[in-house]
């Protein structure tokens, strides 16, 4: 496995057979950069067989288009309900969502300030007809792709939040789970939660998977 650690975003690479497999993207300004690691990795885009985003928001979809439009052959794959969201460019927020704690929204609220290219907003993606969007649980070999194990729907951090679950237990839950911030008192949640009772179900259903090491997108595995 090999990491591509951006500003806030870790993103993964899988191999899987002689391609391999991307898990989110950045944001859309992280370009340059993202190029940059693949490049320290010697992996063209062209390598890229399957890009899985966890889900739609900007952090994780933001260089979706540009990385199709660098490789056409690329397979996206999204959940059903994040394949709409992300013809919207933007993150939806449905109500009663938020930050998990007043230190968190205080923070974000302080960073928002300063940080005036953190828009929650994306280039747009339409899906095409080799995209693949997930509805349930599915199984990697399924799909096309050489890995054992699964990926399953964990809504909850968002309505359209994907995992990926290895057969010996290593998890990639995009923002099922974190590992920054916790000064703040976040222990492992991310900080933001659009809905409480999904986002515990998702874990129970992890749970039940039986994963053992968690590969957060934002800090370090645990």
């Amino acid at each position: 496995m090999k990491i591509i650690s951006l500003k806030y975003t870790r993103c993964y690479l899988l191999p899987s057979g002689s391609k391999y497999i991307l898990i989110d993207t950045g944001y859309e300004y992280e370009w340059d950069r993202f190029t940059k690691q693949l490049n320290d990795f010697n992996i063209p885009p062209s390598s890229i067989s399957h890009l899985i985003l966890t889900h739609h928001h900007d952090d994780h979809a933001g260089l979706v288009a540009r990385l199709v439009e660098e490789n056409p052959e690329i397979v996206v794959v999204v959940s059903k309900v994040g394949a709409q969201y992300l013809l919207q460019g933007k993150h939806v927020q449905p109500e009663g969502s938020g930050y998990i704690n007043r230190r968190v929204a205080f923070l974000l609220w302080f960073k928002s300030k300063f940080d005036k290219g953190w828009t929650h907003t994306f280039p747009a993606y339409q899906h095409r007809p080799a995209d693949v969007l997930i509805d349930g649980t599915v199984k990697f070999k399924d799909i096309g792709i050489d890995l054992d194990g699964v990926i399953v729907e964990t809504p909850g951090h968002s309505d359209d939040s994907i995992s990926l679950v290895l057969d010996d237990g290593r998890c990639f839950c995009g923002d099922a789970a974190a590992n920054f911030l916790r000064f703040a008192g976040t222990r492992y949640a991310v900080i933001w939660v659009d809905r409480w009772d999904e986002y515990y179900n998702s874990w129970e259903k992890l749970i039940a998977l039986k994963v053992n090491r968690i590969y957060p997108a934002h800090g370090k595995d645990f």
